[in-house]
């Protein structure tokens, strides 16, 4: 696997390079320390990952190197961020926006078990994300792709919706954003997202989908579900529905926040006046609560393996006959304008 590293600090890339060069399955290309650089890196080396600060110099930034990428020679790209304020978050995920399949955040390190656990979270990333699927652009944009729902044919929905369940990981979140962009705002029913995501993102996640003409917030815990309200899950605890309220817990699970534990919940208490969507993503992590809807009577959709980054989360729900429908992005799209014109206004 060729790996290009395109970072402006040289302590950062001798870091890296040491966590990477003994891998006998890696091969490390010379690093570039500019956006303009790392477009013609790409171009010319064809590597298989690229591992990508935004902030960098020279007058083209992550962002705008990553839809350049895109636009000409798509490839894998892994955002390294280690922004925690607004304007790093948002960065972010204009990053994913523009084309980006995942971020990995830079650690704090301050001893062994630290390094040892971000190593071992850098080679699981990057030996994965060398094979997710990536789609060019075919031009320089940092939106993400738009999908006209009048495109596709209408899904059939047989019931008013409740509450829309979403649940994703890796190239999920521009996704999440194009269906909120295509539900009309406000939403007839109330929203709750379960997505992976790196601890201390999910202020800037929630800001970013509030884009969408959609009120998007963090969940605290103890607020009641509101009609027309987004709700995202904190990174580090679960989401679940209890009585109409949102609940937070304790994370029990190796995937954090749990898509399973949000929509067992769902399942439980909304039955078959709900509608679960579950989205790309690495691991298996939402199989079994899309299945706990489907059999409580839900309407329950999986995306579709071919536009999947990474199919692992719809690729088990599909293989557990947990997804009553498999569905193209356009098509999930379609089908949240249909229950949105379904459902009555509370």
């Amino acid at each position: 696997m060729k790996l290009l590293l395109v970072e402006d600090s040289r302590s950062v890339v001798a870091f890296l390079e040491q966590l990477l060069r003994r891998e006998p399955d890696i091969e490390l290309l010379p690093p570039v320390d500019n956006g303009r650089d790392a477009v013609e890196a790409v171009r010319r080396w064809k590597p298989q990952l690229v591992l990508m600060d935004l902030v960098l110099p020279g007058g083209m930034g992550g962002e705008e190197a990553i839809a350049a990428i895109m636009a000409t020679a798509p490839c894998p790209i892994v955002v390294l961020s280690g922004q925690l304020d607004t304007r790093g978050r948002d960065r972010t995920f204009e990053s994913l926006s523009a084309g980006a399949v995942d971020v990995l955040a830079k650690p704090m390190l301050s001893g062994l078990e630290e390094v040892q656990a971000f190593r071992e979270r850098l080679l699981r990333t990057v030996r994965t994300m060398a094979h997710a699927r990536v789609v060019g652009r075919g031009r320089l944009s940092r939106r993400v792709p738009v999908v006209r729902a009048s495109s596709v044919a209408t899904p059939v929905v047989h019931r008013p919706c409740s509450l829309l369940a979403i649940g994703g990981s890796t190239g999920a979140p521009p996704l999440v954003y194009e269906l909120l962009r295509m539900l009309p705002a406000p939403a007839p029913f109330p929203v709750v997202i379960s997505q992976h995501i790196v601890q201390g993102f999910e202020p800037g996640f929630a800001q970013w989908l509030s884009g969408t003409g959609h009120r998007t917030v963090v969940a605290r815990g103890g607020e009641w579900l509101e009609p027309g309200a987004v709700y995202v899950s904190p990174a580090d605890r679960d989401m679940v529905v209890r009585a109409g309220k949102l609940r937070t817990q304790p994370a029990r699970g190796v995937a954090i926040p749990s898509v399973n534990v949000l929509l067992e919940s769902v399942a439980s208490f909304y039955g078959d006046r709900a509608v679960g969507l579950l989205l790309t993503g690495m691991g298996v992590d939402g199989a079994e609560g899309l299945l706990a809807m489907r059999q409580a009577g839900a309407l329950t959709v999986a995306q579709d393996g071919a536009s999947c980054v990474v199919d692992g989360m719809p690729g088990a729900a599909r293989a557990l006959g947990a997804a009553v429908q498999t569905l193209t992005p356009s098509g999930m799209c379609a089908l949240v304008v249909a229950l949105a014109r379904m459902s009555p206004r509370s």
